[in-house]
């Protein structure tokens, strides 16, 4: 299991009680706001609250939003461009 999908399940463990900063390396997670940078780049939703100097709280608020995939759009691009056609037509 790599960091980020480490970091994931334990966000879901926790729930809203959430995980801090300082817990992610006894998990063996090394530069953890990294990954969860990385994470929200990918579509996690992942808020940060910071609870005093230095001291920083994860909680995962929702699962990763699907991103359409490039088939998707050229559909939805072909679907629209047929129905401006079609009402051109009529």
């Amino acid at each position: 299991m790599n960091q980020k999908t480490r970091i994931i399940y334990l966000l879901r463990q926790r729930g809203q009680s959430g995980m801090y900063n300082y817990e992610f390396p006894g998990q063996f997670i090394l530069r953890a706001a990294a990954r969860v940078e990385e994470l929200r780049e990918e579509g996690y939703n992942i808020k940060t609250e910071q609870v005093s100097k230095g001291k920083w709280k994860y909680i995962l608020i929702e699962n990763k939003v699907s991103k359409p995939s490039w088939q998707d759009l050229k559909r939805k691009e072909k679907r629209e461009e047929l129905e401006s056609t079609m009402e051109s037509l009529f």
